[in-house]
């Protein structure tokens, strides 16, 4: 079995699950890329590269090189060699269920190649053995993972017949953002979707970057990247919806920022002395 999940930390629990279930192993491509956000629409450059190019415009050389779609297509040549099948994790968030419509089209001309294992509104046990239910296999125990092989089910024809054009639906809508409402719905959103969630965790006062970008990440319903979250930040100070305490920052995780209004005399590092307790 040859396994699909998206995010470091997801792949961390289902290796941890290996040790504890030989049958569980298998080859793992952890995909990188946050399909939640960001144009999707590919012309004529390759889907890697308009994913590239776009984490480049928000966060400079920070961005890692996405090679995605390159790392399926040598999946699907590996399981076609090997007559392997390969099993998508699927959790209940955005950038599970976009990156699920997007195998579906990579797959598609690969018939019982693509199998699922999908945990939506399905009940987990914590560390503490207490039930919850999972956004992201990352917050799954590996103890967890083996009560799932049961959950494994082939992509049929007509799976592919009822969603199989999902993607290429969102490539021609090709919103900035796609919001999770459950399920497998997706629905569009603008680039200030995020806005509310970081001006609601600033105030009058200073307070770092850092401690408002973690804020909004908590306040947020939707799983999206840290990234984007300050590439919005400073388009909000662009638009004079909040202030910096520096003209043009090197790091915005270190900058101070409030909302207009408070003490312009007030001296930003005495406020974060008491504010911004790490």
């Amino acid at each position: 079995m040859i396994h699909i999940l998206v995010g470091d930390a997801a792949v961390q629990q289902l290796r941890a699950a290996f040790e504890l279930d030989e049958n569980l192993r298998g080859e793992i491509l952890v995909l990188k890329d946050t399909l939640g956000i960001g144009p999707i629409a590919t012309d004529q450059h390759s889907h890697d590269e308009i994913r590239t190019a776009f984490w480049q415009s928000i966060a400079g050389e920070c961005a890692e090189v996405v090679q995605d779609k390159a790392n399926i297509d040598n999946i699907i040549t590996k399981a076609k060699q090997e007559e392997e099948p390969v099993c998508f994790w699927l959790a209940p968030c955005v950038s599970d269920v976009c990156a699920y419509y997007f195998l579906l089209d990579c797959f598609r001309g690969q018939p019982g190649m693509l199998h699922v294992i999908n945990i939506d509104s399905l009940p987990f046990l914590n560390e503490k053995g207490a039930m919850f239910y999972p956004k992201n296999f990352s917050e799954v125990p590996p103890k967890e993972f083996i009560k799932t092989k049961r959950l494994l089910k082939e992509v049929s024809a007509a799976d592919y017949e009822t969603e199989g054009d999902t993607w290429e639906k969102l490539q021609f809508e090709n919103a900035m953002v796609r919001v999770f409402k459950g399920g497998k719905e997706l629905v569009n959103a603008d680039e200030t979707f995020f806005d509310n969630d970081i001006y609601y965790a600033i105030s009058k006062e200073w307070h770092r970057g850092s401690k408002i970008i973690r804020t909004a990440l908590q306040r947020s319903n939707q799983a999206v990247s840290e990234l984007y979250l300050y590439h919005r930040l400073k388009q909000m100070v662009s638009n004079g919806q909040i202030l910096c305490e520096e003209e043009d920052p090197k790091d915005a995780a270190k900058a101070n920022y409030k909302k207009p209004g408070g003490s312009e005399d007030e001296v930003a590092g005495e406020s974060q002395s008491t504010s911004d307790q790490e």
